[in-house]
């Protein structure tokens, strides 16, 4: 930071730009860079100008110091932006310009405040600002502060829950652990299908149990090897892929992005390019097909027919238990914004169930649910969705890994506290409004 004005037969620089002429702003700005960089256009930097004016209160405080500098009196004025403040901050809330700065007439000594930025009506040299300042990010990065917001500063509250208020890590009863093995998968598998190799076609077995898991990477791991324990060869299924795209040169992209590179393309909803199943396993419906059949988003079934056009399977649960359906090829479009394109794949809009992601299990009531968690949750309430899959207690359990991948009985419990605020609050104005 310098000092309000330029020293004589200076142009303008850093803060002054603010306050110096705003006739002549736009022009002076531009000339600060170098002539590598004075390719910027005028608009944009005029239009930040303008938001800047409007949005950012430190901006503000140093716009109002114009009118201030045309008085005599100013000679010993200067701009405090303060360090601590005196009020609370709202966590969620922009502080105002009162709470940022003030114009300080007459003599004033620093030291009082540490921590406070005291700019002078004119001083030689720059001053260094502490980068624990809490304007500091504001005042070096306003295009990423644009309303003049602090950024990180020492001062930061600290939030932490009692230990018996805990919703981090919580630890899993031991009668519901799986005990250790070398082997994970199989423990899992062996113990939510126990008998399997006996009673893989058996349609009200595979209906009432499910293993559940956080990630699609080992939902795929454990649906193959469930899949490898039925006799025969599976049938593959293969996707057709193509792009889409509005751009000017789809051919250009078409090159960078050949058919090989889109059939490595996984999405969440969206079936695999490579499908291999075989009859008597269970499969899960990715797209509402046709309702009123039951072939609904989320849909269970058992294969009974594997052909070349159509998938024929029997519901597995709900209203539409037992009945027989088919299931065509379709052509689903994805659009996502890592892509230059539209993603259209042709393909059966399916994929095996032996396993279920946590969030693809929503809706699910099950007889017996194996959690399986090679890494912990990572969103919301996710823990609570797995565990409420099932009946009982008595049909479930957990087979949890650390970080090393040794079985433990801690895992983690993401809740937003912030979603239970003021929630009995809410629940009492409720029971009042309906007396």
């Amino acid at each position: 930071m310098g000092s309000l004005l330029p020293a004589a037969g200076q142009r303008p620089k850093y803060s002054q730009l603010y306050v110096f002429d705003p006739q002549t702003e736009l022009a002076d700005r531009l000339s600060n860079f170098s002539s590598a960089e004075r390719s910027l256009r005028p608009d944009i930097v005029s239009g930040l100008m303008k938001l800047f004016d409007v949005t950012n209160e430190l901006v503000k405080s140093f716009r109002r110091i114009r009118s201030e500098l045309n008085d005599p009196a100013s000679i010993n004025l200067r701009l405090r932006i303060v360090g601590a403040r005196d009020t609370t901050s709202r966590q969620y809330e922009l502080p105002t310009g009162s709470e940022l700065a003030g114009l300080i007439p007459g003599d004033f000594l620093p030291d009082k405040e540490e921590r406070d930025i005291i700019i002078d009506h004119r001083s030689e040299g720059l001053k260094r600002i502490t980068s624990v300042h809490p304007k500091f990010d504001a005042l070096h990065f306003p295009v990423l502060f644009p309303y003049g917001e602090d950024g990180f500063h020492v001062t930061i509250p600290w939030k932490s829950f009692p230990p018996n208020q805990s919703t981090d890590w919580i630890e899993i009863p031991e009668s519901l652990l799986l005990p250790s093995s070398g082997n994970p998968i199989h423990t899992i598998t062996s113990t939510v299908y126990p008998d399997f190799a006996q009673r893989f076609h058996n349609v009200s077995y595979l209906t009432e149990r499910s293993i559940i898991t956080p990630t699609n990477a080992n939902v795929t791991e454990i649906n193959s090897h469930m899949l490898a324990l039925i006799p025969g060869m599976p049938r593959t299924y293969f996707s057709g892929d193509s792009l889409h795209t509005d751009a000017s040169d789809p051919d250009r992209l078409e090159a960078e992005y050949p058919t090989e590179f889109l059939n490595s393309l996984s999405f969440n909803g969206c079936p695999e390019h490579q499908i291999d199943l075989k009859v008597f396993a269970p499969i899960m419906l990715l797209r509402n097909l046709n309702p009123s059949i039951g072939l609904c988003n989320g849909t269970r079934l058992m294969v009974l027919y594997l052909g070349h056009y159509v998938i024929k399977g029997m519901i597995m649960g709900g209203t539409f238990n037992g009945k027989t359906v088919a299931i065509p090829r379709i052509v689903l479009s994805v659009n996502d914004y890592r892509w230059p394109f539209v993603l259209k794949r042709r393909q059966f809009p399916v994929r095996l169930c032996y396993a279920m992601t946590i969030n693809k299990s929503q809706g699910q009531t099950l007889q017996n649910v194996g959690v399986y968690l090679p890494k912990p949750v990572f969103s919301h309430g996710q823990l609570y969705v797995a565990v409420s899959r099932v009946r009982t207690p008595d049909g479930l359990r957990f087979l949890i890994l650390n970080e090393d991948g040794v079985p433990s009985n801690c895992t983690r419990n993401i809740v937003y506290q912030e979603a239970f605020v003021d929630l009995h609050q809410i629940d009492s104005d409720f029971s009042y409004s309906h007396k």
